[in-house]
Parts: C-alpha cells; sequence; structure tokens
C-alpha cells in the first residue's frame, strides 16, 4: 500500500483482500415529511443511512457507502406470506482506495469503484450498522 500525494491509497487486489475494516459511524439520512402526523402512522417508509469505515492498515484507509433497508417477501406456506427486512449497500462507494491492476497501473475511477462495491457488498457490515443506528436512536 502507497500513499500519494493526492491522499489516495495505492492498493493491489491481495492488498485489498487482506484489509481488515474497522467501523467508525453510522447513522440514519433525516427524511423530512409533507404529511401531518395523524397520515404518517401505518404509512410505507424507507429507511436510509450512510456508514463510514477505517482501513487497519499502517495508511489511512477510509471507505463509506449509503445503505437502505429493503423488504422481501418470503413464503411461509402456500396461503401466507410474511416479509423479511434485509439492509443493503445502494450507489457506489466513497473512498480514498485506488486499485492497481496486475500491472501497477490504476483503474478507471468508475471500475475502481464497482470493483470497491463488490467487495463492500461481501463484508459483513450489516450487523454492525444495525447495532450502531440502534444504539443511537435509544
Amino acid at each position: 500500500m502507497k500513499l500519494t500525494n493526492m491522499g489516495q491509497v495505492q492498493v493491489t487486489a491481495q492488498e485489498l483482500v487482506a484489509l481488515r475494516l474497522k467501523h467508525l459511524f453510522s447513522a440514519t439520512d433525516t427524511a423530512p415529511t409533507d404529511l401531518p402526523a395523524e397520515r404518517r402512522c401505518g404509512a410505507a417508509t424507507t429507511l436510509t443511512g450512510y456508514t463510514e469505515w477505517l482501513g487497519d492498515a499502517d495508511v489511512p484507509i477510509s471507505i463509506g457507502w449509503d445503505w437502505c433497508i429493503g423488504i422481501q417477501p418470503t413464503r411461509t406456506s402456500s396461503v401466507s406470506s410474511e416479509q423479511a427486512a434485509y439492509w443493503q449497500r445502494y450507489d457506489l462507494p466513497h473512498t480514498n482506495i485506488q486499485l492497481l491492476d496486475e500491472h501497477g497501473h490504476a483503474l478507471t475511477w468508475e471500475d475502481n469503484l464497482r470493483v470497491l462495491a463488490t467487495w463492500v457488498d461481501a463484508q459483513d457490515w450489516q450487523t454492525y450498522v444495525a447495532k450502531a443506528v440502534s444504539a443511537a436512536n435509544h
């Protein structure tokens, strides 16, 4: 890993796979509503937020992304169905990580973010974000 004078951390694929993330903070977005209180109760809503993580490395690595909670129907029997909530990243992450290809050249920024998004999706981040958001709301 190498820190550039622009603040980016150049990382190879092998270094990325070995990188461990530490949760820094997470929060929910505030969504103003025009509905009066009596019409908000029971209305469909979407919970969104953001999270920021630090890389466990000798150089300063930061990566964050927006998330939302989705609802997915699950079949429990032939006559009834239930819904299960799931957390997912949406949009590309924000970061100072710049991935290098096998020749040591930087990926284009768009390709860089797409690879990092796939990597983020493979991490176990949902539990940490859920705990942080829950603790902040109590």
